[in-house]
C-alpha cells in the first residue's frame, strides 16, 4: 500500500527521516485516504522534540508548543507536526494535565479517540495499524482505542465525535463503545459550549445524522434546550451548512432563543435562524406579492432555504413557489428599498426628513411590490407628490 502525498507533507516527512528522526501522517488524514477520500489536511507526529522541529524548518509557529505541536509553513501553507507523546491525568475532562514526549510511536497511538484514527503511514515504512483500524473501516465500524470507559472520561467530547464521525461517515458503533459513549455522555457538561456547537454543526451535514437521537434521548444536551426528535429527513436536505444545521437544531430545540444563546452562537446565525423560524411559521402564499415580501424581509437564500425546508422536511410540494421565485429574479422584479429608482435624498429634496423619509420609502415599495411597472424616477415621485 503505497499513498501519492502531497509535496509539501512528503517534504517535512523526509526532512525529519533523513535527519535521523521517525515521522508519519497520523489520524484522521490516513482514516480519510483508506476510505478513498482527500483529506482536507494533513498531521505529522514524529519522535523529534519540538525545539528540534524548529531547528529543522526555516518557518515555524509554536502554536502548542507545550503539548508538543509546531506549525512548520511550507509555501505558505500551514503543516502541523506533533511529537510522539502519552497524557497524564485528565481532571476536566477535556485537557491532559501534563503531557509526555515519547519515542515509540506506538505509546502515541494508544493515546487516541477511535481505532478509524489511530493508524499512521510515511511511504518508507507503509501504514502502522496497531489496533486493526483497516478492518474496522472495512467493516464500517466505530471502535475506542482500548477501553472505551476510559477514553470517554479522559476528553468527554470524544462522546459528540464518535456520534460526528458516526454521522457523517455512515459507520455503526461497536456495543462497548456505544454503551460506553453514553454512560460517560453527562460528563459533556464540562465541555464548552463552542466546542459542543462546532460537533453539532459537523454532525448536522452527515447523511447519518439520526444517530444522534440515542445521545439526545439521554437529555445530556438539555442544558441546550436540546431533546430527541426524528432526525432522519435531514439526509434529504440539500448540503448546505447553514440550512443543515438550522434542521437540526429547530427540529430538537424546545427554546430555539435559548439554544442559541446557550451554545453562543454567532449573530449573523441567530438572525438565519429566526428569520427561518418566522417563514415556516406564517409561511408564504403562493403569489409573487407574498414571495417578493418575503424577500424583503429575509434575502434569496433564506427564502430558498425555507422552500427546501418546506420540500424536504415538510413534505410539502414548493415547486409552483420556485417556479415564481425564479421568474422574480429573472426579470429583475425589485422587491428591496435599494431597488427602487429613488433615493432618500430625492424624498429630502421635495422637503421630508427624519422618519418621513423612511415611511415614504416603504409606501413606495409597497407600491413597486405589488406593480413593478411602477418603478421608474417619475412615477414614484408622483406617487409621493399626489
Amino acid at each position: 500500500m503505497r499513498f501519492n502525498l502531497p509535496q509539501n507533507i512528503s517534504f517535512v516527512l523526509n526532512t525529519l527521516l533523513e535527519n535521523g528522526y521517525s515521522a508519519y501522517i497520523v489520524g484522521g488524514c490516513v482514516r480519510d485516504l483508506l476510505c478513498g477520500k482527500q483529506p482536507h489536511d494533513y498531521d505529522i507526529t514524529t519522535s523529534a522534540l519540538p525545539c528540534e522541529i524548529q531547528n529543522l524548518f526555516k518557518k515555524t509557529v509554536a502554536t502548542g508548543i507545550k503539548h508538543g505541536t509546531v506549525t512548520v509553513i511550507i509555501d505558505s501553507t500551514p503543516i502541523e507536526v506533533t511529537t510522539f507523546r502519552t497524557e497524564n491525568t485528565y481532571s476536566d475532562n477535556r485537557h491532559p494535565e501534563s503531557v509526555n514526549f515519547v519515542k515509540d510511536i506506538k505509546e502515541d497511538l494508544s493515546r487516541r479517540d477511535f481505532t478509524v484514527n489511530a493508524m499512521c503511514y510515511n511511504n518508507q515504512e507503509g501504514l502502522i495499524d496497531i489496533f486493526d483500524g483497516v478492518n474496522d473501516i472495512k467493516n464500517r465500524t466505530l471502535r475506542a482505542v482500548g477501553n472505551a470507559e476510559t477514553r470517554f472520561s479522559e476528553d468527554a467530547l470524544r462522546v459528540l465525535r464518535l456520534f460526528r464521525f458516526a454521522a457523517t461517515l455512515q459507520f455503526d458503533i461497536e456495543k462497548n463503545t456505544f454503551d460506553a459513549a453514553l454512560k460517560c455522555a453527562p460528563l459533556l457538561k464540562n465541555i464548552s459550549a463552542e466546542r459542543i456547537f462546532t460537533e453539532l454543526k459537523k454532525s448536522a451535514l452527515g447523511n447519518n445524522v439520526s444517530v444522534l437521537s440515542s445521545l439526545l434521548q439521554t437529555n445530556t444536551l438539555s442544558d441546550y434546550a436540546l431533546n430527541n426528535h426524528d432526525l432522519s429527513k435531514l439526509k434529504d436536505l440539500k448540503c448546505e451548512e447553514n440550512l443543515r444545521v438550522f434542521a437540526l437544531l429547530y427540529l430538537t430545540s424546545t427554546d430555539l432563543q435559548k439554544t442559541l444563546d446557550t451554545l453562543k452562537c454567532s449573530n449573523y446565525f441567530k438572525d438565519y435562524c429566526f428569520k427561518m423560524e418566522y417563514l415556516i411559521t406564517n409561511g408564504i402564499k403562493e403569489d409573487k406579492i407574498s414571495l417578493k415580501k418575503a424577500l424583503n424581509y429575509a434575502d434569496y437564500d433564506i427564502v430558498c432555504d425555507y422552500l427546501e425546508y418546506l420540500q424536504s422536511i415538510l413534505n410539502t410540494d414548493s415547486s409552483n413557489h420556485k417556479t415564481l421565485l425564479n421568474e422574480i429574479i429573472t426579470a429583475n422584479e425589485p422587491y428591496k428599498i435599494s431597488h427602487l429608482q429613488i433615493t432618500g435624498s430625492d424624498i429630502n429634496a421635495l422637503g421630508f426628513s427624519g422618519k418621513d423619509v423612511g415611511d415614504k420609502l416603504n409606501f413606495l415599495l409597497n407600491k413597486v411590490i405589488e406593480k413593478p411597472d411602477t418603478n421608474t424616477r417619475e412615477k414614484l415621485l408622483n406617487l409621493i407628490c399626489n
